[in-house]
């Protein structure tokens, strides 16, 4: 055979392999689209370490939640034409966050207008971005990245402040995702995105501006050709501030339903809800397991305890009128799962 012809095969295969770990505009999600995904492990790692071209994230044995789902979509923005005026799309993963965003510029760079995340205890807050934020150029492969900086406002407690950050994109990694039930996903891209915002909240029931640090990690898996969403997201969002210490939340789905199980108590007893907050006088508890009492344990910052009930059940008062404005913390203890939830008291 001809030497030449040898020649040109070995490239056509090299530019179809590099082809398939590319990601494209043609590669996102329409709108109306969506996909099922399995919620697992919150606390599972999120191999930042294995970066580069050729690896293996091997996510086979991960817990799931007994068969516990988000449906990820991508929907018209209209129903936000309030909050996010210039938008076209709303990408939604329940339980963390909806982003809006557009194709704009002569590439069809993929650029956010804010985003709007729900944290426990404190309700929804809305990034609305003056200075649009990059989320995604075209095309975008192995080694590609690049860096955005933005500004805008902090929604919190429905009072707006001014915040400002930058953001880092890398198309990371390439290789071969394990996920449950052994399902191997060769010539996977993982795209790494880290967002980072500042901002000085001033807000009824503060009693002085508060610095605040957010920062949002989030490694997609993706594979042009399978499927327009990712085959695995591994998500992070963490709320860092000298007094509240952190907050965080997180989400990290599979296209694979995992066939072992994650404490399921602690997991619920995450999502007790402590109402109203902020709050003036009462504040009260909605347990996740409602024909169970827990152990309740209200301290204000420095450990001094304001309130304890060994035997609290749901939507019994918890008197704070006679408190001083400030942050105080609600410590949970049910069937040996704790978990801690931080109030404002105006």
């Amino acid at each position: 055979m001809n030497k030449s012809i040898l020649t040109f095969g070995a490239l056509l295969l090299s530019t179809i392999a590099v082809n398939a770990q590319t990601w494209n505009s043609n590669n996102e999600p329409v709108e109306d689209s969506n996909v099922t995904m399995y919620l697992v492990d919150t606390t599972s790692t999120n191999y930042s370490d294995l970066s580069g071209a050729n690896q293996t994230w091997d996510y086979s044995m991960l817990g799931g939640y007994l068969d516990n789902t988000r449906i990820v979509s991508v929907t018209n923005a209209d129903m936000y034409d309030a909050i996010f005026p210039d938008a076209t799309y709303v990408s939604s993963i329940p339980g963390f966050m909806n982003t809006a965003y557009e194709y704009a510029g002569f590439a069809g760079d993929k650029m956010s207008h804010g985003y709007e995340f729900e944290l426990p205890n404190f309700g929804v807050v809305q990034f609305i971005l003056n200075d649009f934020q990059k989320m995604l150029q075209f095309p975008f492969a192995l080694g590609d990245s690049f860096e955005d900086e933005f500004n805008g406002s902090i929604v919190i407690m429905d009072e707006p402040s001014d915040a400002e950050g930058t953001t880092w994109v890398t198309a990371d990694a390439t290789g071969t995702l394990i996920l449950a039930n052994d399902v191997s996903h060769t010539d996977v891209l993982r795209v790494h995105a880290l967002d980072t915002i500042y901002s000085e909240i001033s807000a009824a029931g503060l009693p002085f501006p508060v610095a605040v640090t957010i920062v949002r990690q989030q490694f997609d898996y993706i594979k042009p050709g399978t499927s327009n969403f990712p085959l695995f997201t591994h998500a992070t969002l963490k709320v860092l501030n000298p007094f509240i210490g952190e907050i965080k939340i997180g989400v990290v789905l599979s296209t694979e339903n995992p066939t072992v199980f994650v404490n399921t108590a602690e997991y619920a007893l995450a999502e007790a809800q402590v109402y109203p907050n902020p709050t003036e006088n009462f504040i009260q508890l909605q347990l996740p397991m409602e024909n169970e009492t827990a152990q309740v344990v209200v301290t204000d910052l420095a450990g001094r305890v304001l309130y304890q009930n060994d035997a609290y059940t749901n939507n019994e008062n918890i008197d704070l009128k006679n408190e001083p404005a400030g942050f105080y913390l609600v410590n949970i203890l049910q069937n040996g799962v704790n978990s801690t939830a931080k109030i404002i008291k105006k």
